[in-house]
């Protein structure tokens, strides 16, 4: 018996949802204490190239800006991913219909 293959749709959520993994697996690669240090050297490069000396309150200022850049980000990215996520499972919840479907008829 063959088995069928899923519809581009599903596909699709399929390969999105894997690509996501692959991402999220390899975030993990760094600790979370590595990744504040990268982020903080980062940031403190980049308002350096502002004009912002260090220790002033230009400097403070444009840290916290940069900090809410990378939270607004990342919360983009988790909404982002939630959505996939949803996305998937709807698409899978339909394929399981269709093939109830299928069977009755």
């Amino acid at each position: 018996m063959k088995t069928p293959t899923p519809t581009p749709p599903v596909r699709t959520a399929l390969s999105l949802a894997g690509l996501l993994g692959a991402a999220l697996t390899l975030a993990g690669c760094m600790s979370s204490e590595e990744m504040r240090r990268a982020n903080l050297a980062e940031d403190t490069g980049t308002c350096s190239d502002f004009g912002a000396r260090y220790g002033s309150r230009e400097h403070t200022r444009c840290m916290l800006q940069q900090q809410e850049r990378r939270d607004g980000e990342q919360l983009i990215a988790m909404e982002k991913a939630r959505i996939s996520s949803e996305t998937a499972r709807n698409n899978l919840e339909m394929l399981e219909l269709m093939r109830e479907r299928r069977r009755r008829d």
